[in-house]
């Protein structure tokens, strides 16, 4: 990774990402608005976020967001969180915990199943799901979903190498090193198309 000290925006207007998602939400950090397609994250759309080394701290990316769509009345999910994640969203102040729901199926696909079925129903603002499989044709399953739902579907990957027939409309990569943190606009084939140094 480039240091993050000396990481620049780079100019990247075509993005490469899929198209569907019409509606958006603030991230709630502007830079990060500036770096994602559309200005935001997709309300109806998927959202795939890859993490090298520890995850500590992907899970801060949506909790703006999170807050913003529980006050919308609609439930939040987390399918299969890891302890960090899920200690981070209930105790995250204005996260509204009464519509926050941990969902533990068994491992592998059902998860996604049971994102998808939560994204089909409508009930749910945002489910956010942490998947230990290559999913590859099932991330168009839940892409679809998440657009019928009007839901913002986000699948945490760690050390994951990206499938490149996927449904997946933002994808992000976040690293860490001893300089600081940097995140990563990749299109559908894994390149880089821009970048942020995070605080």
């Amino acid at each position: 990774m480039n240091s993050v000290r000396n990481l620049h925006h780079l100019n990247a207007r075509d993005m490469g990402t899929r198209k569907g998602a019409s509606l958006m939400t603030s991230t709630g950090m502007p830079a990060l608005d500036e770096l994602l397609p559309g200005g935001g994250w997709p309300k109806g759309g998927l959202v795939e976020i890859l993490v090298s080394g520890s995850c500590a701290g992907s899970i801060e990316l949506v909790l703006p967001a999170l807050t913003r769509l529980g006050r919308q009345g609609r439930w939040t999910a987390m399918v299969t969180p890891p302890h960090a994640a899920r200690s981070a969203v209930f105790t995250a102040p204005g996260i509204n915990a009464s519509r926050l729901l941990q969902v533990n199926p068994h491992p592998g696909r059902s998860g996604l199943w049971t994102v998808e079925s939560m994204l089909c129903s409508g009930d749910f603002g945002a489910v956010l799901a942490w998947p230990t499989c290559e999913t590859g044709l099932m991330d168009k399953r839940l892409q679809k979903a998440a657009k019928a739902g009007k839901a913002l579907c986000v699948l945490f990957r760690h050390g994951c190498v990206p499938a490149l027939n996927s449904g997946v409309d933002v994808r992000l990569k976040l690293e860490t090193n001893e300089t600081g943190r940097a995140l990563y606009l990749l299109n559908y084939r894994g390149d880089t198309l821009a970048g942020l140094a995070l605080v």
